[in-house]
């Protein structure tokens, strides 16, 4: 199936929520009216693309999430998944010139560090969107708008760790897995 451009907005709307969502949000969100955006939800769903999980909501399926994955090239991806000098590192704080003392040097030393840092230093960095920031420095918009979706969802404390660990870890296994299909 080729996606309209709306159809696309619409599902990339969709792959920033795990949670399904009502049409009329997404409508919003997307700027569309109401029932053009569900004509397009209906139709995604027939193609496979999104589900119902419970009546009147819907939300991305697998199959959805492959066709707006952003394509990017091999290069790109070595890049983002290569150890850091100094200059790209991310750097953990507590608050304003509060260094934790700890360092992530690559996408894979990130994810590790999140199981341990401190909740603080987790939201500290969300609120002031430093971590969607560092993710773009490096080349990764698609994970940087998953950490910007968590954010918006206002969580704290264990849940905010856990997502934001299930988030990177995921991409990065992905991100691996792509390098060694090729």
């Amino acid at each position: 199936m080729r996606l309209s451009p709306v159809k696309r907005k619409i599902l990339e709307e969709m792959a920033l929520h795990t949670r399904p969502r009502r049409p009329k949000e997404i409508a919003e969100k997307v700027g569309v009216n109401f029932s053009s955006c569900m004509m397009h939800i209906l139709g995604l769903k027939k193609a496979g693309y999104v589900s119902s999980p419970v009546k009147g909501y819907y939300k991305i399926t697998d199959l959805g999430s492959d066709i707006v994955n952003i394509q990017i090239s091999e290069e790109e991806v070595a890049s983002i998944l290569a150890s850091f000098g100094p200059d790209r590192t991310f750097y953990f704080y507590t608050g304003v010139d509060q260094y934790s003392g700890v360092r992530a040097d690559s996408l894979f030393d990130f994810s590790e560090k999140i199981k341990d840092i401190s909740i603080t230093s987790l939201e500290f960095h969300l609120v002031r969107e430093d971590f969607e920031r560092w993710l773009k420095s490096i080349g990764d918009a698609k994970l940087a708008k998953k950490l910007a979706a968590i954010r918006e969802k206002g969580v704290s404390g264990e849940e905010l760790r856990s997502l934001i660990y299930k988030a990177v870890k995921t991409r990065y296994d992905i991100l691996q897995e792509s390098l060694v299909r090729k």
